[in-house]
């Protein structure tokens, strides 16, 4: 397949000095369902995520843990492989920065970009934030405090190796002027050109080993580890295979087309990154895709407030389906969102149990009635309502194009109250008992095949629901996914007489507080 039909699409890696929170898990789940729609626009995709597992905050946490530093970066790391297992992840890989394949290429890296002269050593005091694992500026800083983590940095003094940063000023000011959209949304990108356009400093890329004996070591200087940055935001190429002589995956998949990351580490992924890429003269990413944060109840996530979600847990008391639904629908990509149970069972009985899940009954029951459990021949052309559908298919690969998936979901589920709709409006059981067969044979067949284009649309986000439709309908699904989105969407795709095989219901009804 050549290089033009292939979708390589990353998460952030999370630092291992945690288990995961539902934030990452959000992440995550924006990233599998492009993946997923990626697919179904027929490319060959690769999704990477993985764990950070170098830095201060990794060693001062296992020590205060009293474990090895390794022993507990496996732990942490094994549960984030485990989200992406419970949450039906579609991840191609896992990379863990501690792995020999990152730690070579790595090093690798930090040789390629020291021989065309933009590593150098020096003496520096700065003040450096442990929550971020960088140092700053006080233009950084809100009343002394890093915005991000609400402490005051400590200061550093030590000699360190450097990146030239300041040396990609203008090729980095020309690149966003001729990329308007390599960091979306558009007020993610303004941030980061008001940044560029403020000046670039060089920046420290390495610690000692004496006061960090936890890292990868800096090519030629054993008493200098590098710094987690420089070394992990080389993971999207290390994974790949760059630096080898095996790198096949490399050179099909990279450039990235898709860094999906959250709003508080856009400055490294969209101002470091690509001036390291630059000093490698490697080619630089597509776009940073950069999402915002999740609130629960209003509020931010807080152990001392006791609001912080466990996704392990969350899927445990309810429907993993029904989840991926409600932060997919309630998030916008664009902005912060808002996360509470009373909210999650409205959304689940008015959307899912009484939405979709009706619908599906409804329609699958009225065939089991009216058409002897089997897909009925249409007389003629439904041709207002293919109308109708044709334009929910433009919106809806108009929007998740655009990342906005809660937009798309809106547009399927006003669908679905058409469908709804049309049912209240012709009474095929009124048609039925007034003889009228074959209109009700047409509307039945129009019907089956909406609730298939439902179940394409749903499946990027809920693909085990997306699946239980099309099941349901007897088709066969490893057939229909494979086909790609632009036969996927046409009318009359549904084969006549094909059986219906109704099971149980899609989505029982929720009550608060129901575990």
């Amino acid at each position: 397949m050549s290089k033009k039909n292939t979708f390589y699409i990353t998460t952030a890696i999370p630092y291992a000095n945690a288990s995961p929170h539902i934030g990452f898990a959000l992440e995550i789940l924006y990233a599998d369902v492009m993946a997923r729609y990626q697919r179904l626009l027929g490319h060959e995709v690769y999704f990477l995520t993985g764990t950070d597992e170098h830095g201060q905050k990794m060693l001062k946490t296992a020590r205060e843990a009293n474990r090895s530093v390794e022993e507990f970066a496996a732990e942490k790391s094994a549960e984030f492989m485990r989200l992406a297992d419970e949450w039906n992840i579609s991840n191609n890989d896992f990379i863990r920065t501690t792995e020999q394949r990152h730690e070579t290429a790595a090093q690798k890296f930090w040789q390629l970009v020291d021989e065309k002269g933009y590593i150098f050593k020096k003496s520096y005091t700065g003040l450096y934030c442990y929550g971020c694992e960088s140092f700053k500026t006080e233009k950084d800083l809100v009343d002394g405090k890093c915005p991000d983590h609400n402490r005051t940095p400590e200061i550093v003094s030590e000699e360190n190796y450097f990146f030239k940063l300041s040396a990609f000023q203008k090729q980095l000011e020309a690149f966003f002027d001729e990329h308007p959209d390599f960091v979306v949304p558009p007020n993610r990108y303004r941030e980061m050109n008001e940044i560029l356009k403020s000046g670039l400093d060089d920046v420290s890329i390495s610690r000692s080993k004496e006061k960090l004996p936890w890292g990868i070591p800096v090519p030629g200087d054993d008493s200098q580890v590098m710094y987690v940055w420089f070394d992990a935001l080389s993971n999207y190429i290390t994974a790949l295979g760059w630096g080898k002589e095996d790198d096949e995956l490399y050179k099909k998949f990279w450039p990235a087309n898709a860094h999906v990351i959250g709003k508080d580490i856009n400055r490294f992924h969209s101002l470091l990154w690509p001036a390291m890429l630059m000093a490698a003269g490697l080619e630089l990413p597509k776009q940073i895709s950069v999402h915002g944060f999740i609130y629960v109840d209003g509020k931010k996530m807080s152990k001392s407030i006791g609001n912080v979600v466990d996704p392990a847990e969350l899927i445990r008391v309810y429907p993993l389906e029904a989840v991926r639904y409600f932060l997919m629908r309630e998030i916008p990509f664009d902005n912060d969102g808002n996360f509470s149970e009373k909210q999650f069972i409205e959304r689940y009985n008015g959307d899912l149990a009484n939405g979709l899940g009706n619908l599906t009954n409804r329609i699958l029951t009225m065939i089991e009635k009216y058409a002897a459990g089997q897909i009925p021949a249409p007389t003629e052309p439904d041709d207002e309502f293919i109308d109708y559908v044709k334009k929910i298919w433009e919106h809806y690969k108009k929007v998740m194009t655009e990342w906005r998936i809660d937009l798309a979901l809106e547009a399927t589920w006003k669908f679905v109250a058409h469908c709804d709709q049309l049912i209240s409006d012709r009474q095929p059981w009124a048609m039925a008992k007034n003889g009228k067969t074959e209109q009700v044979q047409t509307l039945l067949y129009h019907l089956a095949e909406a609730l298939r284009h439902i179940a394409i649309m749903i499946f990027p986000v809920m693909p085990e629901t997306g699946e239980k439709i099309l099941q349901a309908l007897g088709l066969d699904v490893g057939l229909e996914i494979a086909k790609p989105l632009d036969a996927l969407e046409q009318w009359v795709d549904i084969p006549v007489g094909t059986i219906i095989k109704k099971g149980e219901p899609l989505f029982p009804r929720l009550l608060l507080n129901e575990k």
